[in-house]
């Protein structure tokens, strides 16, 4: 059994129920299964395996929404380690490899972000070097930890602008989709009217326990409203997801054929067929599958849930050979990794579709932010860049659909158990859901693999996924988010793409 110690100065710093999302990551990023818990003064986590890793855990930075940061990595020893001297020195190096990459690749760089790497290693070179008192050492680290976040967003803020401007002097650009997922009902037309100034598609998500809640009874008068309502509003259609394994996505009368896994792939195909069939001349991408690789629905094993997904691929490649495909992947860092034990993370799932030669189009990720259970923690700037990079590695597309609340308080209208990360209700607000909004999804655009970015909620007056997530309140008034979005389209994408 391996096991990791660190002392730890400030354990305010983790947020309530942040042990839960403590965990050891190997050189894959992907976690270890194990356990964290608080021995005296020390952090211990605990796994099965004593090889190296990097540390993840979720840190508090001054006032803002706590981070999910992550150490070098770390060796197993007997002296514990001090944890905020590790997480200054792991997230200044993630900085400096990042800005040296990307310095490599042709990046100028300002004097006032070369000044603010040059404080955060000097104040991690007093805390490194003060360790024989915690406390000082403490304080020093905290220093370059908020200083390497602060040039974290002033890097990213650096890329955007260049990286933008060289794709615009491209003579043939290739035109980026900002969508939103509409839900289960057509806009209200103090809505409808505002979404195109923002979004030039909308997702219409063709879930099969609306579509056919009684077996064998469909039911397409929702779904042909929505289809007509988007193509209406002069948007393009993305269809689906077509399947979900998970509560919402599942008919209640597919249980009573729990088990027989040949007559559940047939009813999935069946529903799969029935709406390629319907709307493939209508949609202009189709979303054939999503939160297909954990889960406990039908108790459907990770084998069956690769197969069906394969199969739902081919079929609508079968029917419909010339719309682009995309099957989409939730908590695509895998930290549920960390307390379940399965053998595929959402990248070898997908990486077992692409080498299949489907006919897949491009991988979607969809990032639920700031949520337990389903969700992701929020993380550096830095960490987003890097996912994509990780997931360009298959050579496919990306399509990101996002979600990130405006309030920590109860939402009775959510209809999940997904609740929002939060150590008090001032760290998510109006304000903290359009700054992520503007401090990031620049970055998102800006990489060239993004060609799809999506808004996963419209409102919260509705019943919907995830608390507080929507562009518009619970009276369908607009929050300042859709404002932030609109902006980056324009500045960014110009209105007419």
């Amino acid at each position: 059994m391996g096991l990791m110690r660190l002392l730890i100065q400030d354990p305010d710093r983790i947020p309530p129920g942040g042990l839960d999302h403590v965990h050891i990551c190997a050189l894959d990023d992907l976690p270890y299964f194990g356990r964290a818990y608080f021995s005296g003064e020390q952090l211990v986590i605990e796994r099965n395996e004593s090889d190296s890793g990097r540390l993840q855990i979720p840190w508090r930075i001054g006032q803002d929404s706590p981070l999910l940061l992550c150490t070098s990595t770390l060796v197993e020893r007997d002296k514990p380690y001090l944890l905020e001297v590790e997480l200054a020195r792991g997230t200044l190096n993630q900085l400096r490899n990042q800005l040296a990459q990307w310095e490599m690749a042709g990046l100028g760089v300002s004097q006032s972000l070369r000044s603010q790497v040059l404080e955060a290693t000097s104040d991690f070179s007093r805390a490194a070097t003060t360790q024989d008192n915690p406390p000082d050492a403490a304080e020093w680290a905290g220093r370059s930890l908020a200083t390497s976040i602060r040039a974290m967003h002033a890097l990213a803020a650096e890329y955007v602008t260049q990286s933008m401007e060289v794709r615009r002097a491209q003579p043939r650009q290739a035109a980026t989709w900002i969508g939103i997922n509409l839900g289960q009902q057509i806009p209200p037309p103090e809505i409808g009217r505002q979404l195109p100034r923002t979004f030039n598609m909308a997702c219409v998500p063709f879930t099969w326990r609306n579509i056919e809640a009684v077996e064998g009874r469909r039911d397409w008068k929702q779904s042909d409203a929505l289809v007509t309502w988007a193509r209406s509003a002069g948007l393009k259609v993305t269809g689906g997801p077509i399947l979900e394994l998970d509560d919402r996505g599942l008919p209640d009368w597919t249980y009573l054929w729990e088990g027989d896994f040949d007559s559940l792939l047939n009813f999935m195909l069946d529903h799969v067929r029935a709406v390629v069939e319907r709307y493939r001349s209508k949609v202009h991408l189709w979303q054939v599958a999503a939160r297909m690789t954990r889960g406990q629905a039908l108790a459907l094993d990770e084998e069956a849930r690769l197969q069906i997904t394969a199969r739902a691929i081919s079929t609508v490649r079968q029917l419909d050979p010339t719309t682009p495909i995309v099957v989409t992947f939730d908590q695509p860092w895998a930290d549920y990794l960390a307390s379940e034990q399965l053998d595929l993370a959402p990248l070898h799932f997908a990486d077992a579709l692409v080498r299949a030669d489907l006919g897949l189009s491009g991988l979607g990720l969809e990032l639920n932010l700031g949520y337990h259970p389903g969700g992701s923690i929020q993380r550096p700037p830095l960490a987003y860049s890097r996912l994509i990079d990780t997931w360009g590695l298959l050579d496919l597309p990306v399509f990101i659909s996002l979600a990130l609340p405006s309030a920590a308080s109860n939402d009775p209208q959510a209809n999940s158990k997904a609740h929002v990360l939060s150590s008090a209700d001032t760290d998510v607000t109006l304000d903290s859901q359009r700054e992520w909004i503007e401090r990031h999804v620049p970055l998102l655009l800006s990489k060239n693999l993004v060609q799809v970015l999506v808004w996963n909620q419209l409102t919260d007056a509705t019943p919907h996924h995830y608390p507080h997530a929507g562009l518009f309140d619970d009276q369908n008034k607009p929050k300042p988010a859709l404002a932030a979005l609109q902006a980056i389209r324009n500045k960014y994408l110009g209105s007419g793409k």
